[in-house]
């Protein structure tokens, strides 16, 4: 199997379980993989960079540790890791957060939820959607949440910051953004995770004609993405696309974040997840 900086860990270890001891065996931070409930959070979302960034490693230290596997390394691809993380463990504390009062700082641990075998994904938007603008929502995560920095950071959040307390708990605070008068509640509405049944009555304003359904669950990265926004390309305006994914595409949302899209999710499991996508 090829791969680089870009490709997700799931997709490695899908071709190979033996580079789950393999990739484990880089770094502390990354032994976090052998356990099954975190490897299902971590591992569909994360990148070989952003991997190597939780690790504090190098991306040449995954070709050295996968080359024996049968991988084959086919170099680095441009990453935004750095700019992702501008507060990285260690700095000094943002303005925004040491000027905070205690009062204005929601805090939300989510490592019961994951031990509990369940993504905290849609937990994490309800809860940030509850949070009063110019307040501060942290998480308190086992591990940096990188695609979630990056999902919020686009048009939610005005700012991030990490605060490394230990190996093994990290605390990620998000400022949320104070609308404008133009701007309304657009970003809120951009995108909405769904349970079974809202998901359903969503998808009942699209029918026949006016729905089309792709599936792009066995598609090599990164065709899933390229093919759902190819069709996006040439959707009408009151038409919507019913897609099939594996997981919640975290950088398809941030793509989608700046054009006129509201995106509906509905995260069944592990593998299966429907999308409804419509113009805004």
């Amino acid at each position: 199997m090829d791969f680089n900086s870009k490709t997700k860990i799931s997709d490695i270890i899908q071709h190979n379980k033996a580079s789950i001891d393999a990739i484990a065996s880089i770094a502390p931070p990354l032994k976090r993989l052998k356990n099954p409930i975190l490897r299902k959070v971590m591992a569909s979302r994360v990148t070989v960079a952003e991997a190597a960034k939780m690790g504090g490693c190098k991306v040449e230290d995954f070709e050295r540790v996968l080359q024996p596997l049968g991988y084959r390394f086919t170099g680095n691809e441009p990453q935004t890791v750095d700019a992702v993380l501008p507060n990285a463990a260690g700095n000094e504390k943002p303005h925004w957060l040491k000027a905070a009062p205690q009062e204005d700082i929601i805090k939300f641990d989510v490592r019961p939820v994951i031990e509990h075998g369940t993504d905290p994904l849609k937990e994490i938007m309800r809860k940030f959607k509850e949070v009063p603008e110019g307040k501060i929502l942290c998480i308190i995560n086992t591990f940096v949440p990188t695609p979630l920095i990056h999902l919020l950071g686009k048009d939610k959040a005005e700012a991030s910051f990490v605060d490394t307390i230990s190996a093994t708990e990290f605390h990620t605070y998000f400022l949320k953004k104070q609308k404008n008068t133009s701007g309304g509640d657009i970003a809120e509405a951009k995108m909405v995770m769904h349970d079974a049944a809202s998901f359903e009555k969503i998808c009942s304003l699209f029918s026949g004609e006016k729905k089309k359904t792709i599936d792009v669950r066995k598609l090599e990265m990164p065709l899933p993405m390229q093919t759902i926004l190819a069709e996006l390309g040439t959707l009408q305006a009151g038409h919507g696309l019913y897609v099939h994914h594996k997981r919640v595409p975290v950088y398809l949302l941030e793509e989608l974040a700046s054009k006129d899209f509201a995106v509906h999710i509905y995260n069944i499991d592990e593998g299966d997840v429907k999308m409804l996508i419509f113009k805004d």
